[in-house]
């Protein structure tokens, strides 16, 4: 299932792989430390960088924590973790491919070195000095100084990136003509594809939430390489985002990484503490291309048609701030299976009807696990959302159902984490019978299988992004869907939604609103019962 789940969910795919397959970020950091400032593009790539490559360096020498579910259960650590670096997608004639890099320091050697993209060029450079240890932060603000400099008095570069955004095996024929016109292309793909991570240094100055959501998970292809696992993205006015390929890793290890660099600058107080001395460093080389006019009219042509495509989604970057896992918590209810059945009773107060819905459960707890889907629109969330629709059925009544409805999510998110959900099992059958010439089960068939989400038709396409301020956000599966991605702090719920604006009926801000509305009711109906709830405990 692993091979499979990879190849079909992700390597397989033709289409362009952006903006529908890569997963993007906004970084959490606190307006009142780090507002968008002009001036300070440099200086905090050159911070956020260092704790990027500290994590990376905990992971070459076994050191980082061991992830752990609530109830204590180890995740294994080895598998999406060592593949989030060092590492890159390779297209191909049919099917792509991961290239990783990685190692840890009881394996051998791994490439030390990161990809700087400004202004369609492209830098790297060595972060471990001569005793392999890593770069200061002013060490690295130097080197990306250098980089910016250059740029900024020199024209556009080649922007051979936005060939990333093309269809796959587009972009598969592409990169072999490349790599025929001359040697030097092919030895800067591989430094390309072994880096560490990218650091881009983007010119756009967005302000809002939003719109640091929406230039992370779209931007400018010129300024990106679609293919790494992990871009690292700092606008002109110091505010930072993140793209990462889906292929290799879930949205949890980004999350981590993120959460990582957050309590790193929180403890240093947003600002250096180490030594400022910068010692004499090899400057930075650039990667310069050959192309033909094959090449440079291809470089046009996608990203002119990746600026078509990234008009055709909407996103949405905000925060429910009435209360947070700790009001939840009180009354010894999962905060997960609360908000999830606001989100149910959100899409059903706005569309009359109930939704096929995904929601991501981690399986980590074995060996290269990725997900389960858990189908989070049951018989009680319905009732419990039509119950309180309806002004006929007590307020006792709406309780009980809420109640019923959370405990049911509770119960088919631990069978899905345990490996006993049913959507990965029907998908191996699926593919057994499509890879071996045999008749495809009934149930596929089935007109029903289609609309309850089946062959990657869920309406809504959810994920709950643990207990932290980081979240996260894809496109919808379905034309007519929403992604809806979340996390939960004590005070706060952050939410990111996406939508296509060429399904009408849709609407983020819309879903966003009635989602609050819920929240809202669910607490005034818990704090009107309370003796009820405890009473259940």
């Amino acid at each position: 299932m692993e091979k499979w789940w990879e190849e079909y969910a992700y390597l397989g795919i033709r289409d362009p792989h952006v903006p529908s397959g890569n997963f993007a970020a906004a970084d959490p950091y606190p307006r009142q430390f780090w507002p968008p400032q002009e001036g300070t593009q440099v200086h905090r790539a050159a911070l956020v960088s260092w704790f990027g490559l500290k994590f990376w360096e905990a992971l070459k020498t076994e050191t980082l924590r061991a992830d752990r579910a609530a109830n204590g259960t180890r995740f294994a650590m080895r598998g999406q973790y060592h593949r989030m670096f060092n590492e890159s997608k390779i297209p191909g004639e049919k099917i792509d491919q991961l290239h990783f890099y990685f190692k840890t320091e009881r394996e051998g050697c791994a490439p030390s070195h990161v990809l700087v993209i400004c202004r369609g060029r492209y830098f790297t450079f060595d972060v471990l000095d001569g005793g392999g240890s890593i770069m200061t932060a002013p060490e690295l603000e130097s080197q990306l100084r250098h980089i910016r400099e250059i740029c900024d008095g020199q024209p556009q570069g080649s922007a051979v990136g936005a060939l990333t955004s093309e269809h796959r095996t587009v972009w598969h024929r592409l990169r072999k003509h490349l790599i025929d016109l001359h040697p030097d292309n092919l030895r800067h793909l591989e430094v390309i594809q072994s880096a560490i991570f990218v650091i881009s240094l983007d010119d756009a100055s967005p302000v809002t939430p939003t719109e640091v959501l929406r230039e992370s998970l779209f931007g400018n292809s010129t300024l990106r390489w679609f293919d790494k696992s992990i871009s690292c993205i700092i606008f002109r006015n110091g505010l930072i985002g993140r793209n990462c390929d889906h292929a290799p890793f879930d949205g949890m290890i980004n999350s981590q990484l993120i959460y990582f660099t957050y309590l790193g600058l929180v403890h240093c107080g947003y600002q250096w503490l180490g030594p400022m001395t910068v010692r004499d460093l090899a400057q930075p080389q650039e990667l310069n291309f050959h192309l033909d006019d094959k090449i440079i009219a291809a470089i046009s042509a996608a990203d002119k048609r990746y600026q078509q495509k990234k008009e055709s989604v909407e996103v949405l970057n905000d925060s429910f701030d009435g209360f947070g896992r700790s009001f939840i918590r009180k009354h010894k209810l999962h905060p997960d299976a609360f908000v999830q059945n606001a989100l149910q009773y959100a899409y059903y107060r706005l569309h009359q009807k109930p939704a096929p819905t995904y929601q991501t459960a981690t399986t980590r707890k074995f060996y290269n696990g990725r997900t389960e889907t858990v189908r989070t629109c049951t018989k009680e969330s319905v009732t419990w959302s039509q119950t309180m629709l309806d002004k006929s059925v007590s307020e006792r009544q709406r309780l009980t159902m809420l109640l019923l409805a959370i405990d049911t999510h509770v119960r088919l998110m631990e069978e899905a984490k345990e490996g006993k959900g049913c959507d990965r099992h029907l998908l191996g059958l699926q593919i057994l019978s499509m890879e071996n010439d045999l008749t495809m089960p009934e149930i596929f068939l089935d007109p029903s299988w289609r609309k309850s989400g089946g062959g990657g038709n869920f309406i809504l396409s959810s994920s709950f992004l643990g207990y932290l301020p980081v979240t996260g956000c894809v496109t919808p599966m379905c034309r007519n869907g929403y992604g809806f991605f979340y996390s939960i702090e004590d005070q706060r719920i952050n939410v990111n939604i996406s939508t296509f604006t060429a399904d009408a009926e849709t609407s983020a801000d819309k879903l966003f609103d009635l989602f609050c509305q819920s929240l809202v009711e669910m607490k005034q109906l818990i704090d009107r019962n309370s003796p009820i709830v405890k009473a259940r405990l």
